[in-house]
């Protein structure tokens, strides 16, 4: 037993000995870049704020593209994000590094589009990410340029591309919820920048609060729980002096109807207006349309009134929908227009106020029995 003992004391002594300190781990991120037209790449790592990153190493490529860093990170850190950037090279690549990871990467040419990762599972889920989202969004890109020059593409093929990003955004989200991926997946709005009126249509708190309960159970001690709860608690914010808005007067909208006839809000003075802005492409608005129906048809006589505008990308679809929904009351259509949406501070759809009957504005609920509530205080 005494020669047992020795021995298990000898051995921990030997690996202290080589330099393997308790508690830390060793982790690489190394690969091959070809055909990419760079000589160098950095590694940062991504502030635990997520504000500015830190660069902590830089690796020239060998003749054959080869580079590698070495990391020791605390054994049982939460992972953490970091990024290989490059010289003149627009676009990262995002890694989420956990302690022990051995990660390689592989690409030849365009190194963001081409790239493929193994070692951690969250940065393949980028990866995925990635690959899909920026797909959509390049093409976006492309059509914008182009309807600048006035070449070859429509605003509604330019609205069609910015909801394909955003739908693989919120595919992707929704599927991964309990993983980091989503957080940084999260973190993107290529599609507003081009298209502003659909900013809420895509990612909004709902995805924000589902990544977080996620990410809690998943990753209890991560970093980015606080950065959720501090945008969530921000929106909050956001969304609680929205539905406070009050204005004394309101901007003008002339819109044309299904039939190119204009409707303009203002002919519609002394009474209570519900504006409602939707998309058909919305089941969520296309069910508030339909308990809408009621509302009106009980209140109308009495001097309610609904000024529906549609964000639609797809004019026809949105001509087709209302045929279908056979509205009854104004039905107009702003989807090329983005001025309307900005004007009247459209964050997310679907979005409502009430203009009551001395011109005052304020948010309105899209709950059938609160709206209700609101309408008949105003009548």
């Amino acid at each position: 037993m005494k020669r047992f003992l020795f021995a298990l004391v000898t051995i921990a002594s030997l690996l202290t000995s080589c330099g393997v300190e308790k508690g830390v781990k060793s982790t690489t991120i190394s690969g091959r870049f070809v055909g990419s037209n760079i000589d160098s790449v950095y590694l940062e790592r991504v502030a635990d704020n997520f504000t500015t990153p830190e660069r902590v190493g830089a690796s020239a490529l060998s003749d054959n593209g080869g580079f590698s860093f070495a990391l020791e990170l605390e054994e049982g850190a939460s992972p953490r994000f970091y990024k290989l950037t490059f010289p003149n090279n627009g676009r990262a690549v995002t890694l989420v590094v956990a302690p022990g990871d051995q990660i390689e990467l592989e690409s030849a040419g365009d190194i963001f589009l081409n790239y493929e990762v193994t070692g951690s599972e969250e940065s393949a889920l980028i990866r995925e990410f990635n690959r899909e989202y920026f797909a959509a969004s390049d093409h976006l890109a492309l059509i914008a340029e182009r309807l600048a020059s006035s070449r070859g593409y429509t605003e509604a093929e330019a609205y069609r591309a910015a909801q394909e990003a955003m739908k693989a955004q919120m595919r992707f989200v929704g599927t991964h919820r309990d993983r980091l991926a989503a957080f940084y997946a999260l973190r993107h709005a290529v599609a507003e920048q081009y298209i502003p009126q659909l900013d809420g249509y895509g990612i909004n708190i709902v995805h924000y609060r589902s990544v977080l309960e996620g990410l809690s159970e998943r990753y209890p001690d991560s970093p980015y729980i606080a950065i959720l709860e501090r945008e969530i608690a921000d929106m909050e914010l956001v969304s609680e002096l929205t539905s406070r808005i009050e204005m004394a007067s309101y901007p003008e909208l002339t819109l044309e109807d299904i039939y190119k006839k204009e409707h303009k809000l203002s002919e519609l003075e002394g009474r209570v207006v519900l504006l409602y802005f939707w998309t058909s492409e919305s089941a969520l608005c296309n069910n508030i349309n339909a308990e809408l129906r009621s509302l009106y048809a009980k209140y109308h006589d009495k001097g309610f009134e609904a000024y529906l505008v549609s964000a639609d990308s797809d004019i026809a679809a949105w001509i087709e929908a209302v045929r279908q929904q056979a509205h009854p009351w104004i039905s107009v259509y702003a989807g090329n227009n983005a001025a309307v949406f900005t004007l009247f501070n459209v964050y997310q759809l679907p979005l409502a106020y009430i203009i009551d009957r001395e011109g005052n504005v304020s948010a309105a609920p899209l709950n059938m029995s609160s709206l209700e509530r609101e309408v008949k205080s105003r009548l």
